[in-house]
């Protein structure tokens, strides 16, 4: 369970426009070629955003180059430690160490400022790697230069790096110091960030002294101030360690559940493999506890991703040795000994470079493998390490010191929330005048605000009746023509039939029969059945389209409940239908058409060459205001020679 951060993306390059301009004034070069080295640094910055790493390490060794070839010695060694901090975000730590000693090589001379940067990232470096004893030995010489010569959050970010490397060597009482002095600052300045590393690492110190409940409430206001910051990678961190608690409390459900959700996020972050190993280890041993089947269902499948892991990270990194230490709990719980104590044996080679888990754990495990393979006189004296360490852990002195970690935190967040109730006070008072100034304003230009959108409701419900004219105009003058070229010409076609010295009889009595069904359906048109009556909207269409003889018209009516559908609907509905049809027989004549008809939605489908038309006419705009009448969503599409309308309207 550990938490370590270098400098993050904000931090990477952020501080550099501050260093610059202190070692700037002591620095005899050309302002020119320092102007120009900053503004790569800042393109290379807004990579990171992104993230885009590699073009990052690019520009910056870019940067590099146009620096060595002013020999500029600041911009030489600033570009090798921003291309070290881009290596150590690509998980790349080997590379990284070799930029830092390039930088030092290329400026021995460098100001305190830079070389405190230096002895950090050279910290951060060794943490990654799991030699915690050099990292110590570099923080030790980073942390007065940068109180000196750092920003605030540097060194909150500092000490929270100094407390993990304390921790991971047994020094607990070391750890909280260094805790205590970066949450002091960090709380005072407002750094949510800085607060969220330090209260997740806080928590896992609680954690490891089995003080549970302070550990969850460290590591919920982690949470909400990473999420609070936009920080993922904090949030997901501050995840991991909630899940180490919940495990720890046997709450195995709610762990998995919480780590499952979170698991797939790690591959937006900048370093995923660490973010995954992170939240793996208490992942893995809340799905093998679970009592849930699918719990214990994907168990499997997360052991091989933590193999596959192991097998990627520093053989001493801090998420590679907390892999290492779940393996190891999850085999003596399996009791797989041989296997553990093949784990054990991994450990220890870890062990001089810190503690990969607290050592009365790591003894208690060695001796049940011990005496599970009936080597009961070395397990006797892992045992017995195994007390020590406990002791060791439970010291008085450290648990009072944690304790009044916890009451210092608790205080100064109270005085932060009465020193911003304060302020809240005073700008409230501000914000009254203005709010009245402004409430005067709104209430001299309401009057004609109301007066405005009264005259543009008016216009807009002249606009609405308007077309509704134009429509029933439209409707009008299609029954006129109807009429006209219809039932005139026919009845014109049948008196001179009757005038011919030999009247065909037969013929005669086709045309009078055309003339009837046209005049019916004329009928139909302009006297639609009476919803109130009982009629139903789907038996309403299908007789109307079954006496449509061009074009044929197959009709499907799906669904129950039609008794419930309101007659206003329904009368619109069918209106709406007879207008389609009216349009399809004038610019379709010779189309194939489908309507589909159910409780809630209405298509209508025409296949077949237009004759003319662009879907803008009256008679579409006639149907969507019948449509807005009755809250429905109206649509048309013409596709080729295709031609769609939906109609989707309320059924209750």
């Amino acid at each position: 369970m550990t938490h370590h951060l270098s400098s993050s993306c904000k931090t990477v390059l952020a501080i550099i426009a501050m260093v610059t301009c202190l070692v700037f004034t002591g620095c005899q070069h050309d302002s020119g070629v320092h102007q120009q080295v900053l503004e790569r640094i800042a393109q290379a910055e807004a990579m990171l955003e992104e993230p885009d790493i590699d073009s990052c390490i690019i520009l910056l060794q870019q940067t590099y180059d146009f620096a060595k070839g002013k020999d500029y010695r600041w911009g030489m060694a600033e570009a090798c430690l921003d291309i070290a901090r881009c290596h150590f975000m690509a998980d790349n730590v080997d590379s990284a160490l070799a930029m830092l000693d390039k930088g030092m090589t290329v400026y021995p001379a460098m100001p305190d400022s830079m070389r405190g940067e230096y002895y950090g990232e050279y910290a951060a470096e060794y943490g990654a790697k799991g030699d915690m004893r050099t990292a110590l030995t570099y923080i030790r010489q980073a942390l007065p230069l940068i109180k000196q010569y750092g920003d605030d959050e540097s060194y909150c970010i500092t000490c929270a790096n100094a407390g993990i490397y304390y921790r991971h060597l047994g020094m607990n009482d070391s750890a909280i110091y260094y805790y205590r002095q970066g949450m002091d600052l960090a709380i005072k300045t407002g750094d949510l960030e800085s607060q969220n590393l330090l209260a997740n690492n806080i928590a896992v110190l609680y954690g490891e002294m089995e003080r549970y409940d302070e550990s969850l409430k460290f590591i919920d206001q982690a949470i909400e101030n990473a999420q609070n910051a936009g920080d993922e990678h904090g949030v997901l961190s501050a995840i991991g360690t909630k899940g180490d608690m919940l495990v720890l409390s046997k709450r195995y459900e709610e762990a998995a559940d919480m780590l499952l959700a979170a698991y797939p996020r790690t591959d937006s972050t900048t370093n995923p493999l660490r973010t995954k190993a992170r939240l793996l280890t208490p992942l893995l041993k809340s799905l093998y506890h679970s009592k849930r089947p699918e719990h214990r269902a994907q168990f499997p499948h997360y052991m091989e991703q933590s193999q596959q892991l192991i097998a990627q990270l520093e053989p001493n990194s801090v998420q590679g040795a907390g892999l290492l230490t779940t393996r190891l709990a999850l085999q003596v719980d399996d009791k797989q000994y041989a296997r553990g104590l093949q784990t054990i044996a991994q450990i220890e080679q870890i062990l001089p470079h810190q503690m990969a888990t607290p050592r009365n754990k790591f003894y208690s495990n060695k001796a049940k493998c011990l005496a599970g393979l009936g080597r009961y006189q070395e397990a006797y004296q892992a045992l017995n390490e195994a007390y020590i360490a406990a002791d060791s852990i439970k010291n008085e002195e450290i648990n009072n010191k944690l304790s009044q970690l916890t009451a210092s935190y608790e205080m100064m967040q109270k005085e932060l929330e009465l020193t911003h109730l304060s302020q809240q006070h005073e700008r409230n008072k501000t914000r009254i005048a203005i709010l009245s100034a402004i409430l005067l304003a709104l209430l001299a230009t309401l009057g004609a605000l109301m007066f405005w959108t009264r005259q543009r409701r008016q216009q807009a419900q002249m606009r609405e009746t308007r077309r509704w004219v134009e429509g029933i105009e439209q409707e009008r003058a299609r029954f006129a023509r109807e009429l006209h070229d219809g039932a005139c010409n026919d009845l014109l076609a049948i008196g001179m039939q009757l005038r011919s010295d030999n009247p065909d009889t037969t013929e005669v009595r086709q045309q009078i029969g055309t003339l009837r069904a046209q005049l019916r359906n004329l009928s139909h048109e302009l006297m639609p059945p009476q919803f109130n009556d009982g009629v139903r909207l789907d038996q309403a269409l299908a007789y109307y389209l079954s006496h449509i003889d061009s074009p044929k018209v197959d009709f499907q009516a799906d669904g129950e409940d039609w008794d419930k559908i309101p007659s206003e609907t329904s009368y619109q509905v069918y209106r709406i239908t007879q207008e389609a049809i009216g349009n399809i027989i004038t610019h379709q004549p010779d189309a194939t058409v489908e309507v589909n008809l159910t409780p809630m939605r209405l298509d209508i489908i025409s296949k077949g060459k237009m004759i003319q038309g662009d879907g803008t006419g009256i008679g579409l705009q006639s149907m969507k205001t019948r449509a807005d009448s009755i809250g429905a969503t109206f649509g048309t599409a013409i596709e080729g020679d295709t031609f769609t309308l939906t109609l989707d309207f309320p059924s209750k």
